[in-house]
């Protein structure tokens, strides 16, 4: 019998003002989803800010469960569990890992937001909203067919194609104590702020008009 491991998918009603924003623009009352191997959530991989006080300066992130849990207040989440087989979870982790090694490449997919209202997405080379970042894992790595059938899916889609995995919604409630690899808490001067946002920017920017051009 194949030996068999799961993927956690976490969706998260997150309390800073850019997140009721989002739920007030989407109207639906999650407005954030990250993955996790872990069923403690004490690390999960998502795009989304990279420090507390900067909203735009964003990409790939290592998630700390503490994001949701150090504002006292509750947060609510959603979470689902997919089993993978060895060989899926063998090609994820190592996808993950290459992620990881070159992290400072991928940025988030800002243009995706803008046209939220068109349901568009902007593809964009090593750009990813969280919703699009998740939708790719499960439907590249785990198989998942009901993620196959188009390219544009709302949060409130992936919420519903996946209602057969959920297994707990409610107030999170998971224990953690460490930040570990999530750089969340430190405060990112002015500066250093505006430099690295306008960078990010400035290549999203250049990645969809290369693409434009280069197919």
């Amino acid at each position: 019998m194949e030996n068999k491991h799961n993927l956690y998918v976490l969706l998260t009603k997150t309390p800073l003002k850019t997140g009721k924003f989002l739920r007030k623009m989407t109207g639906y009352e999650y407005n954030h989803c990250s993955i996790s191997f872990d069923k403690e959530f004490k690390k999960l991989y998502s795009f989304s800010r990279k420090y507390k006080n900067s909203t735009f300066y964003a990409g790939l992130v290592k998630e700390s469960s503490l994001r949701y849990t150090t504002n006292d207040q509750e947060t609510k989440v959603k979470i689902f569990k997919i089993e993978l087989t060895r060989q899926q979870y063998k090609k994820l982790k190592e996808y993950i890992k290459e992620l990881e090694k070159h992290e400072n490449e991928y940025i988030y997919n800002y243009l995706s937001i803008l046209t939220y209202l068109f349901r568009k997405q902007v593809n964009v080379k090593k750009a990813y909203t969280c919703c699009e970042f998740t939708i790719h894992i499960l439907r590249d790595f785990c198989n998942i067919q009901n993620f196959k059938t188009k390219n544009y899916y709302t949060i409130k889609e992936l919420s519903n194609n996946l209602e057969e995995y959920k297994v707990y919604e409610g107030v999170f409630n998971f224990q953690n104590n460490s930040w570990e690899e999530d750089a969340y808490l430190y405060h990112q001067p002015l500066a250093e702020k505006l430099r690295k946002t306008s960078y990010i920017i400035t290549l999203l920017i250049a990645r969809f008009f290369k693409g434009m051009f280069i197919k």
